[in-house]
């Protein structure tokens, strides 16, 4: 289990609770919303919202050659060519550039979150997880950081140089290949059971539909398609009307 703190000026303090086994965790620090994060189902529960998605999975417990021959050949050829061209991959405490690559990488995408309510800062990612950056010659291309605890490791952050040429795509293209390669090495050594590549947009009827072009790349990598569920509780329905206020109003800023 890992807790995180947050907070958004003098209104918002949130908790978030990753890998929860159960509802209800002891030792939960005073907070405006409590976020339970699991990969169980736990019903509806009397005062919590509940929000499903889909994220994708790799089983880390499976030998490694088994891991390697599920992902497809276009991902394979990326992460040899990585190597090939020296885009070496490592687990980084520069979380500051890091950072900033991944603000550009927002703005870029036209990922908009002008609140900033989902955008961790460097102090964050550094207090909480673990980060991999793909360098080339001393240039940061992109990074990796997850959240993790002794059996789960989870996305939360992926960002990286967006390339304009035919060249740039393709070192982007290897160097993101070989982040996500490397950091499935790297928990599994750590004994770690489930890889969570991050969400995909699929619903539960209709799993195999056309896939952008994100979707696609994290398929790819040959994990399964399972259910992830958040688990949301506010303390004071103050706070629940704020919350829900700023979230609507975010999309006319």
């Amino acid at each position: 289990m890992l807790i995180t703190e947050r907070k958004f000026g003098i209104f918002f303090k949130f908790v978030n609770v990753y890998f929860a086994e159960e509802p209800g965790t002891p030792n939960i620090p005073d907070c405006d919303v409590v976020t339970y994060h699991t990969y169980k189902n736990w019903g509806n529960i009397k005062g919590f919202y509940r929000i499903n998605c889909f994220t994708t999975s790799i089983d880390l417990s499976q030998d490694i050659d088994e891991i390697w021959n599920k992902i497809k050949r276009q991902h394979k050829r990326h992460i040899r060519q990585a190597e090939k061209n020296d885009i070496k991959v490592t687990v980084s405490n520069n979380y500051e550039e890091f950072n900033q690559i991944h603000k550009r990488f927002l703005k870029q995408k036209n990922y908009a979150d002008p609140s900033g309510l989902y955008t961790l800062s460097s102090q964050f990612m550094q207090k909480h997880g673990i980060l991999f950056i793909a360098e080339n010659q001393g240039e940061i291309l992109g990074g990796n950081f997850y959240f993790h605890n002794k059996n789960n490791a989870q996305l939360a952050v992926h960002a990286y140089k967006v390339g304009n040429t035919v060249e740039e795509k393709k070192r982007t293209s290897e160097a993101n290949c070989s982040l996500h390669w490397e950091a499935m090495q790297y928990f599994k050594d750590l004994n770690i059971i489930n890889f969570d590549l991050g969400d995909v947009s699929s619903d539960d009827l209709n799993i195999h539909h056309r896939m952008n072009g994100a979707e696609y790349f994290i398929r790819c990598f040959g994990g399964d398609v399972v259910p992830r569920y958040a688990y949301m509780k506010f303390n004071s329905r103050f706070s629940e009307i704020l919350f829900h206020s700023w979230n609507f109003l975010q999309f006319f800023l």
